[in-house]
């Protein structure tokens, strides 16, 4: 999963990221929040919202490479008009030259082959392929992980023992191997920033917000290294613009929910 779907992955919450089902009049973009990066006319375009975390990978990119971009304001959607862009609803999703283009780490990887200044890749198969891997294990065992426990956080459904018991044998494992993975020196990869740590970033926020709500862990407890990464991202002047943009429509975005 690299994307964020209307339904029990409807919205995801980056610095809270979380994923909670939408009502209709919600999966409808927000024509009049459009937001232009480019001060004029421009090819590509960023279809999502502040607070998913998808959406923020995805941006993060484009504004360390200096990619002019134009963002537009759109939640899940079902809408035919919408599953042309999007074929599954998602979102992030981009417009090019060429059409549109979805699913996350697709996006990355398209974003990196066409857009080479600062890149968030090194050169070598191998080298390219580590980082690769470290996204992908930032993905399945830490970011999904954390996500199933999000529905006990905002509507209170029941999470049982036996599946709170598998979330955190799966984070565990997950925050090992990347661990194991990592050198921090800074970065997880070495002295360049890469796509890994951009998505491990913003696959965290959900892990933490699901183990420390619902499953009362640090999951930073025994990851020093890994702490302090993350800290030292935290400080990255485009993860504080995105976190502020989240947290600015996080509570109109709520109301919207609520409202169902």
């Amino acid at each position: 999963m690299t994307g964020c779907a209307a339904g029990v992955g409807g919205l995801c919450i980056h610095a809270s990221p979380i994923c909670i089902p939408l009502p209709r009049h919600v999966l409808a973009t927000d024509v009049s929040s459009i937001i232009s990066h480019t001060g004029g006319t421009t090819m590509l375009k960023l279809y999502g919202f502040a607070v998913s975390n998808y959406f923020n990978m995805v941006k993060h990119a484009l504004l360390e490479k200096g990619v002019e971009f134009e963002e537009i304001t759109v939640f899940p959607d079902q809408s035919a008009e919408y599953l042309a862009k999007s074929p599954m609803g998602k979102v992030p999703c981009i417009e090019t030259e060429q059409g549109f283009l979805c699913e996350t780490t697709v996006i990355l990887d398209y974003l990196e082959s066409t857009f080479p200044q600062k890149p968030l890749l090194p050169e070598g198969a191998w080298e390219q392929a580590k980082v690769r891997e470290l996204v992908k294990v930032s993905e399945l065992y830490i970011e999904l992980s954390g996500r199933r426990l999000l529905p006990a956080l905002l509507a209170g459904a029941p999470v049982s023992e036996g599946v709170q018991k598998e979330v955190r044998e799966v984070m565990t494992k997950g925050l090992r191997a990347v661990d194991t993975l990592a050198s921090y020196s800074p970065f997880l990869l070495g002295e360049q920033q890469t796509l890994a740590d951009i998505v491990l970033r913003y696959s965290l926020g959900v892990a933490k917000l699901g183990a420390g709500s619902v499953l009362k862990w640090d999951l930073f407890e025994g990851h020093a290294e890994l702490k302090a990464w993350d800290e030292r991202m935290a400080q990255n002047p485009i993860c504080q613009q995105l976190d502020a943009a989240m947290q600015a429509q996080f509570d109109e975005f709520l109301k919207k929910v609520n409202a169902k």
